[in-house]
């Protein structure tokens, strides 16, 4: 006789993971309760753009469109990404025409924002609940069911489901409940996340840009079409939290574009977020009925896109295994499959390219580095190099749906964009050229 259960699968913090976890499953049916420690989204600055394989699975969830409205105007569309000296001078670049042909249109829309668009379309689904103010303290689990024990304002309450996902962020309660260790290091510096409103583009920057430095190494894209920025620069480790806070206009000084002294009327910061960068990864990614994805899993310095890029391919493909032992036939094994394969993605590709990215930016000399330093002396070598870069780049991306039955219908039945038409394409090779 089966276990009796309140869903099928509860999943443990609505960040992005979380929420396109859910979304994804709600869409197949499957019943789906979110838990969030939090009263609310968090609105803190994070992520603001999105690599190719992710996209894909925006595209997939239906989430794509509408974050695009949000945070994108028609120039954007033709979106250039540079690396430059502080002074402004091309270092390398990303060209509209170095896309990919069958490609996704680039996506551009801040985390917060994001997040409340799937929101949004989850609402839709009656087969799923979103439950804040709902902190996991305890999982207990057996051969067939697993139970959330969460503290609430009114006290503790149990959920019981067949599977349970954390996707809480890089200080997972789930993830130390499992006892899954963290294994890696944290950067020395800070990294300081702003929301500020400052005319950069009348100053010569473009939609996105990185500033290389030994000192004040930073990202600068606009977020929306407000003309709201996202400034992301390191800062010195020996300095406690509030003497970083209290030198934000001192860093904005070095940075920013245009006259100086920069007078502080200058500018207007909407948010300000430091934290310590992190490169780690939990030693498994599955823990009997337990996953883990995002930050839950693994963590990444943010330059170059790769944080929540890999946590939204882990989603898409959770989602899929999950999808597949539940719905489609597939045994529970998919499931290790996922842990491993996911994991392995992480290992090989997130990791070292994200903190060989940070490494570029901080350690490069920015008057010799396009020519000498990888990856912009491949860069700039030719726009045949930086399309293959441009196909790597889907690697961090899997599609699961080919670990379904050969019975069962898999991918193509409600999509319509051709860079999802093939396994290949998606792990391997990046769009048909």
């Amino acid at each position: 006789m089966a276990t009796a259960v309140d869903c099928e699968v509860v999943v443990v913090g609505a960040g992005p993971v979380g929420l396109i976890t859910t979304l994804l499953l709600a869409k197949a049916g499957i019943s789906t309760t979110l838990i969030e420690g939090l009263p609310d989204i968090d609105n803190s600055p994070r992520a603001m753009a999105y690599g190719p394989a992710a996209v894909l699975e925006l595209e997939r969830a239906g989430i794509a469109p509408d974050a695009r409205k949000a945070g994108m105007e028609p120039s954007d569309y033709d979106h250039r990404l540079r690396w430059i000296t502080i002074d402004n001078k091309l270092v390398a670049e990303f060209k509209p025409e170095d896309r990919l042909p069958g490609s996704p249109d680039p996506c551009l829309c801040g985390q917060y924002t994001l997040a409340r668009i799937i929101q949004e379309h989850l609402s839709r689904y009656p087969c799923a609940k979103v439950l804040f103010n709902h902190k996991c303290v305890d999982i207990e689990q057996d051969t067939d069911s697993i139970t959330a024990i969460i503290e609430t304002l009114d006290g503790t309450k149990h959920i019981k489901a067949k599977y349970l996902v954390g996707s809480d962020g890089g200080r997972s309660s789930v993830r130390k409940i499992l006892d899954l260790g963290y294994e890696g290091f944290t950067l020395p510096q800070w990294l300081v996340a702003c929301n500020v409103r400052y005319p950069f583009r009348e100053y010569g920057f473009a939609r996105g840009q990185f500033i290389i430095h030994p000192e004040h190494f930073c990202m600068v894209g606009k977020i929306d079409p407000t003309g709201l920025y996202r400034v992301s620069y390191n800062e010195q480790e020996d300095l406690t939290r509030d003497e970083v806070l209290a030198n934000v206009h001192n860093k904005f000084e070095a940075i920013f574009p245009g006259p100086k002294p920069l007078s502080k009327d200058a500018y207007k910061i909407e948010m300000i977020s430091p934290y310590r960068l992190h490169q780690r990864s939990a030693t498994s990614y599955r823990k009997g009925r337990a996953l883990l994805a995002g930050d839950a899993a693994h963590a990444c310095s943010p330059f170059g896109g790769m944080g929540l890029t890999g946590g939204i391919c882990d989603a898409g493909g959770l989602g899929d295994c999950l999808i597949g032992v539940l719905r489609k036939g597939c045994d529970d094994s998919l499931l290790d499959k996922y842990a491993e394969i996911r994991r392995k993605i992480y290992k090989e590709i997130t990791d070292p390219v994200s903190y060989g990215n940070t490494c570029a930016l901080r350690d490069s000399d920015p008057e010799t580095a396009a020519t000498s330093v990888e990856p912009f002396k491949t860069m700039n070598t030719s726009p045949e190099a930086r399309r293959d870069m441009m196909k790597n780049a889907y690697l961090v991306g899997h599609d699961f749906r080919q670990y379904w039955p050969t019975n069962v219908e898999t991918r193509n039945k409600d999509e319509k964009h051709p860079a999802v038409a093939t396994t290949a394409v998606i792990t391997s090779a990046g769009p048909k050229i």
